[in-house]
């Protein structure tokens, strides 16, 4: 069971290189093709969108397929867009690079959920969930190191990043048909069985009360993930940009950010298993989210750039404490039989987010010449967030009988 999930650990991190690496080197994009960050920040969103399309358009046979397959298949068209994109001579060709990625890219999270939900009881959610999602943080602290070491070449760096991803391509690929050889059929035949059992489409009251239930999730989501599509696609330019750092210094301040949120992150899946059920997990977001939120928005008020990087690295260490309940609260509520067809449209709260910070965050930036009042913005919808949850979690209590 461990084996997998630091399989799928990889699977994380190596998509979320692939993934992050354009906006940790935006600035320097930004610079080379000669175009804004309005501009920038649109393209980003209409990049993005394909995510919700392709959600859309294929969550109904995730649960359906081999999972193992389809991650590997997953990793090499991101690596491949990775590759193109370094080839890019124009927005036309960059365009069609980034949109390939988009199109796989929302199927990754989704997949490792589905992994665990076939192969952890439930009482080891939290820390399972935390193991493979603390690959995002590794990915993006990757993507800093990777450009430092290159010398600050985009290009390069963005082969380097096909390279990687194709080489553990390979690695997964023959790691999974070694281990899950003679399984595949028990795994078909419990999801299909568990499908059966679960079934909502002879219930009204059911369906309805599972609508909400996805609705409550999805924006839930949402606003948390606002906040990290910012760290992702704006915090270079924040730290870059705005505070003056060079990349090498960034980098090992970044190395050193996913060192300590991911021992917390997984410290905090392991404590909200011991707590149990969806209480725990919960609890856990509670002690992330809120005190990241106040540290983001104290980096408004400090004039000190030494203190305006003190709060946001405390502020991004404690989001990441509650990243393992997102996906592990999905876990909880639904259904094993429709955690892979949920799950992508639980996934669209990412590129919808992504969507909104690139254009808000875009447009911020070329107004006002900061980033401040998209830190403003992203710290309130944390707030948000945690009360949606608070609701996911009331509902589910009063529904859970029926689920």
């Amino acid at each position: 069971m461990y084996r997998t999930s630091l399989i799928s650990l990889g699977l994380t991190t190596i998509s979320f290189i692939q993934f992050s690496l354009f906006g940790t080197a935006l600035p320097i994009i930004v610079m080379d093709l000669g175009i804004g960050y309005d501009l920038i920040g649109v393209l980003m969103a209409l990049w993005i969108s394909v995510s919700a399309i392709a959600a859309l358009i294929l969550s109904r046979y995730i649960d359906k397929v081999n999972i193992f397959r389809f991650a590997i298949l997953e990793l090499a068209i991101l690596s491949i867009s990775s590759l193109l994109t370094a080839f890019s001579s124009n927005l036309i060709m960059l365009s069609f690079a980034r949109i390939l990625l988009s199109f796989s890219m929302p199927f990754i999270w989704p997949i490792c959920a589905k992994i665990v939900s076939m192969q952890y009881v439930g009482n080891r959610y939290g820390y399972s969930t935390a193991l493979y999602n603390i690959g995002s943080m590794i990915g993006l602290a990757l993507t800093y190191v990777i450009i430092a070491l290159i010398g600050s070449n985009w290009r390069i760096s963005m082969i380097t990043a096909s390279i990687l991803g194709f080489i553990y391509t390979i690695v997964m690929f023959s790691t999974w048909r070694t281990f899950i050889k003679g399984k595949e059929v028990d795994v078909k035949v419990r999801s299909k069985d568990i499908d059966k059992s679960y079934s909502l489409t002879n219930n009204t009251k059911l369906r309805k009360d599972f609508v909400k239930l996805e609705i409550l999730l999805f924006f839930s989501f949402f606003f948390a993930l606002y906040t990290w599509g910012f760290i992702i696609n704006w915090l270079s330019t924040f730290l870059i940009y705005e505070l003056k750092y060079d990349y090498s210094y960034v980098a090992i301040y970044m190395v050193f950010i996913a060192i300590v949120a991911s021992f917390l992150e997984i410290n905090a899946g392991i404590y909200s298993d011991k707590i149990g059920g969806l209480e725990g997990k919960v609890k856990i977001l509670y002690m992330g989210l809120i005190p990241s939120a106040i540290l983001l928005l104290s980096t408004t008020i400090f004039s000190n750039t030494l203190a305006k990087m003190i709060s946001i690295t405390l502020s991004i260490i404690m989001y990441r404490v509650a990243t393992p309940s997102f996906w592990s609260i999905v876990n909880e509520v639904i259904p094993i039989g429709y955690i892979g067809r949920f799950g992508v449209v639980y996934t669209l709260a990412g590129p919808f987010a992504g969507i909104a910070s690139s254009i808000i965050n875009g447009y911020i930036v070329t107004l006002t010449n900061s980033i401040k009042y998209g830190i403003v913005l992203s710290a309130t919808l944390l707030i948000l967030s945690t009360l949606l949850y608070s609701i996911v979690k009331r509902f589910h209590k009063h529904t859970s009988s029926q689920f």
